[in-house]
């Protein structure tokens, strides 16, 4: 890897585009470049941008379609490659599958459920979320000094991680969907060259798109996701169906179980299982753009369909003992006519994850920009309807410069999801560290424990993922200095 290629190619490109020094203008009107405009003062929050104000006539269901398709598209897509990354790194017998899959549970309904939609979402400011406005709830809680200044650089080193896991999503998600093309008889001989140019072209599209706004194609979104979502519960309940015993792994006894026996040695484990929350930062961050209600509405569909999905993985590989592309071969077993349709459905899904990621990116960026972390850059409004429809030049190329080379160095999904989850596991124990301090603020001693937890949780988990640093999990690193060198 050479670390010096995004980091020039930033700065060359940066220079091109004529970063501005300024730090008092505003965003302008509706396709006026950011820099001409002149007006004062660059809003953090835009509730006037939102989704939801834009569209405020939708009712529950339409806003919970939209969810599945603005919010969960990165956490919706990880069975594409999570369970087989798991099983790298253990035999398929009964009880490893089982406490895999307790692990899963659990890791999902303690993260995801509990750290981000109870106690995140009980935390907004106008609506938005993310852990910029954690520091904005933070600082009008502090007076300036140490513990405002390690606020600051813990905001900074968040924001830093999260653009980091958001290079890398993008790669593995339409990496590890593409490589689905391998089940295909006729196919099953294709290079992975091959595969890799597709995957390139697939994320060079994306990229091109943006300048456009993906409003014009965001109404699509909720229902693709929608059958995603419902493949993957049907799908998975038809494997459960053969081996109904996984089941019982519901229970967290057989998680702890499996801690207790590996021993340190379930570290290595847990840095892949982190691989099943990618996307939880991002959905907290993507409060603004719904609502905490949708979300959580939300939620409750997707959650019993990623588990009905996982468990069916694992009750394929307790059948078949194949621990190679397993949702794609699940899919192949059931019914070989299937592989196809879901195989194009996948992509779609991946790229609306991506897609997700993108436009998240360009608003942590805002916000950034906005506390001056982030120096000013030419913003495009690319929506006459929803002002949350922007576009940053410089960030898109850099991003879609950063996806390829992450794509051409690692080359396998497999190799990816080595590397993958660091700064994941940095970014949500950074996220946890912030909430606690924001409740010792307000006395809110239950939320205050619960966090503690979770900083506990989150902390091994990180001390997990470092474990990936042999294994190319520096480039997190590496794509997360890229901010702070700004």
């Amino acid at each position: 890897m050479q670390p010096c290629t995004l980091l020039c190619f930033f700065g060359y490109y940066s220079s091109r585009q004529g970063l501005l020094r300024e730090w008092h203008l505003p965003p302008p009107a509706i396709g006026q470049d950011f820099h001409r405009s002149e007006s004062k003062g660059l809003p953090l929050f835009r509730s006037d941008f939102s989704y939801v104000n834009a569209n405020g006539n939708s009712n529950g269901r339409q806003q919970i379609i939209k969810s599945l398709g603005l919010v969960f598209g990165d956490i919706g897509t990880s069975p594409i490659y999570t369970v087989g990354a798991i099983l790298l790194f253990m035999l398929p017998t009964v009880q490893n599958i089982f406490g895999l899959l307790s692990l899963i549970t659990w890791t999902l309904f303690i993260v995801i459920s509990f750290q981000y939609i109870w106690l995140a979402m009980s935390l907004s400011d106008k609506g938005e979320g993310g852990i910029i406005v954690l520091k904005n709830i933070l600082d009008s809680h502090l007076t300036p000094g140490f513990i405002a200044s390690g606020a600051s650089i813990l905001t900074i080193l968040g924001i830093a991680l999260f653009i980091g896991d958001g290079i890398i999503t993008p790669a593995i998600s339409i990496l590890s969907a593409v490589e689905g093309i391998h089940l295909i008889p006729g196919l099953e001989g294709t290079g992975q060259i091959t595969i890799l140019f597709i995957a390139a072209l697939i994320a060079i599209g994306l990229f091109l798109f943006q300048k456009r706004g993906s409003d014009r194609v965001a109404w699509a979104f909720g229902p693709v996701m929608t059958v995603w979502f419902g493949a993957l519960a049907v799908t998975g309940a038809f494997s459960i169906i053969s081996a109904p015993q996984v089941l019982y792994a519901l229970s967290p006894t057989f998680a702890l179980q499996f801690i207790i026996d590996s021993g340190w040695e379930s570290l290595v484990v847990m840095s892949a299982v982190i691989l099943c929350i990618t996307g939880g930062e991002a959905l907290y961050a993507d409060m603004g753009h719904l609502g905490r209600e949708p979300i959580i509405k939300g939620w409750m569909v997707v959650f019993p369909a990623l588990i009905l999905n996982y468990f069916g993985q694992g009750a394929y590989v307790l059948m078949t003992d194949n621990t190679h592309n397993v949702l794609f071969s699940m899919i192949n077993h059931i019914s070989p006519h299937m592989l196809v349709p879901f195989l194009i459905l996948s992509i779609c899904a991946t790229v609306i994850a991506s897609q997700a990621m993108i436009s998240g990116m360009f608003s942590i960026v805002y916000q950034g920009m906005a506390i001056r972390i982030f120096p000013k850059m030419k913003i495009d409004y690319t929506s006459p309807e929803m002002r949350s429809q922007i576009y940053i030049d410089a960030v898109n190329w850099m991003l879609l410069a950063a996806v390829l080379v992450v794509m051409f160095e690692f080359q396998t999904s497999e190799n990816l999801s080595a590397a993958y989850g660091l700064a994941v596991s940095g970014a949500m124990m950074i996220s946890a560290i912030m909430m606690a301090l924001i409740f010792i603020k307000k006395g809110d001693v239950v939320k205050l424990l619960c966090c503690f937890g979770l900083i506990i949780i989150d902390f091994f988990f990180f001390i997990a993922t470092l474990l990936k640093i042999p294994h190319g999990a520096y480039v997190s690193f590496i794509l997360a200095a890229i901010p702070l060198i700004l």
